[in-house]
């Protein structure tokens, strides 16, 4: 059953993440619209750059993900301390890999743009390979922006990161102006301008996080203690982060080669046209369903943080059947009126574009509601930091299975580029499917308690049966009391509420209060 307590934290929560998404897409757009005004070799320079930054993208995402996932169960267990050490390691987890990254990235940048612009023609790189080295550079501050931002996501708030996006989308359209365009004594600088202009930006909003981190004004907070490395907790962090980086870079890869594949078909170049426009109304379509995918790591996260496994669950099924009836009403008037959406896109109205665009939606986007499981189903359990069914699930669905199946019935059995469509359409079935059975095996429950210090200093002595015995009556019920909190001792664990503290013994396979 969806409550109305629910639908109103999940707006709450997920429509200022949408909007956050839509700013942070259209950084990239402003800066693409901007630099448009100087050429086309500006443009295909910038484009060019935009493709290869994609792999900061996907460090971006392993360490977010991870980062996302703790400080939700931290703040689900009322652990200030915690939430602290996890902030910490997080930004200090995405500083090692930006660094690390940024150098190989501006070493690199040349041989890369080299061998993405097959053309040759020596501006356009030269001018690709100045974004580019400019992009690695600033990205200890885009690492750092946007892990300040899942941190607060994963706590629960969603309306600051919508601020900070906001204020650095403006700013980065001003400096763009200026250093691009040149401004007053500031000469033009042209594509290098956008560059700086977009690190500028994030360099700002990332010391204004900081110092926000710092200030106690949110509900992340800095306390005092080392900025060492704790590997342990960067492993955790990585452990659950990567999968969804290569999650991101296995989609990305499917992307090119889908594209590849269509216009090999009998629709040729105007495919392009066609899977640009058919990817681009789809990704608005999920933009929903993506803000529930992103609350639901924040609220699962925080329930078994408090170990309320039974109301994870049952909050997660009203999330998934929510994602379902959001992503149909969102899809009908696509279906209902899917010329007048194409020719939003496409002004010339092309007929060929128009045909193969209208079977693109009924083929492909008439297995959305079931992909809306999928995806909600990948950000609850990431709550749960359990990430690799997703990854698994997107290299067979989205990856082998669709690839595969597309050239097969586009070609071998003469489907054109309906058999693409097709194709695309079981690829995500099989996503619902595999998404589906690992959320109700409800193996994501044990993920979340293996990386918690109750675990590792304690419960991993027990057999299960016993392990299960004090979950279910100690942990469970001692934490669904408001306020309680959880100290993990090395000889044993207590649980305070304020008005009273009971302490747990653990020796040999058994326990005992004491």
């Amino acid at each position: 059953m969806i409550s109305k307590a629910l639908i109103k934290q999940l707006t709450f929560l997920s429509f200022p993440v949408l909007l956050s998404n839509l700013l942070q897409t259209l950084i990239t757009v402003v800066d693409t619209i901007m630099v448009g005004q100087l050429g086309p070799l500006e443009i295909a320079a910038i484009g060019i750059g935009n493709t290869i930054r994609f792999l900061l993208f996907v460090t971006v995402m392993s360490v977010a993900g991870g980062a996302m996932s703790l400080i939700a169960q931290a703040k689900g267990g009322r652990d200030k301390s915690r939430m602290s050490v996890v902030t910490r390691q997080s930004l200090l987890s995405g500083l090692i890999l930006s660094f690390i990254l940024g150098t190989l990235g501006y070493i690199f940048a040349e041989p890369l743009v080299r061998f993405m612009e097959s053309g040759g023609d020596e501006k356009t790189i030269l001018l690709a390979v100045d974004y580019l080295q400019i992009v690695f550079i600033s990205s200890p501050f885009l690492l750092i922006n946007f892990i300040q931002n899942r941190l607060m996501q994963g706590a629960g708030d969603t309306m600051t990161p919508l601020k900070i996006t906001f204020a650095l989308f403006f700013l980065n359209v001003m400096l763009n102006y200026i250093l691009i365009y040149g401004n007053g004594p500031m000469p033009a600088l042209g594509v290098e301008g956008a560059a700086l202009g977009t690190m500028i930006a994030r360099a700002v909003m990332a010391v204004f996080g900081m110092w926000l981190f710092y200030s106690g004004k949110n509900v992340i907070e800095i306390l005092k203690g080392s900025w060492r490395p704790d590997w342990l907790m960067i492993k955790d962090i990585l452990n659950i982060g990567v999968p969804s980086g290569i999650q991101g870079f296995f989609r990305h890869v499917a992307n090119v080669i889908i594209v590849k594949l269509v216009t090999a078909t009998t629709l040729g170049t105007l495919g392009a046209a066609t899977i640009a426009i058919g990817i681009q109304v789809e990704s608005l379509l999920l933009q929903p369903v993506l803000g529930i995918n992103v609350a639901g790591t924040s609220l699962i996260g925080q329930a078994l943080g408090r170990w309320q496994t039974k109301a994870a669950f049952l909050k997660g099924n009203a999330m998934i059947l929510l994602g379902v009836i959001v992503m149909i009403l969102f899809l009908t008037p696509v279906l209902i009126w899917p010329k007048a959406i194409i020719n939003l896109f496409d002004p010339s109205a092309d007929p060929i574009i128009i045909k193969s665009t209208i079977s693109f939606f009924f083929i492909t986007m008439s297995v959305l509601p079931l992909y809306a499981v999928a995806l909600v189903a990948t950000g609850m359990m990431r709550g749960a930091g359990d990430t690799k069914p997703a990854m698994i699930s997107s290299i067979l669905g989205r990856n082998i299975l669709t690839i595969s199946l597309s050239w097969y019935l586009a070609f071998p059995l003469g489907m054109d580029y309906q058999g693409i469509w097709i194709g695309i359409a079981i690829g995500k079935f099989f996503d619902f499917v595999y998404m589906a059975i690992a959320w109700y095996r409800r193996n994501w429950y044990y993920v979340a308690l293996r990386r918690s210090e109750l675990f590792r200093v304690h419960l991993i002595k027990l057999s299960d049966s016993v392990m299960k015995d004090f979950l279910r009556e100690v942990r469970g019920p001692s934490m669904a009391v408001s306020g309680t909190q959880e100290y993990v001792h090395d000889d044993y664990v207590s649980y305070s509420s304020g008005r009273s503290t009971k302490r747990y013994q653990f020796s040999g396979d058994s326990y005992q209060p004491v």
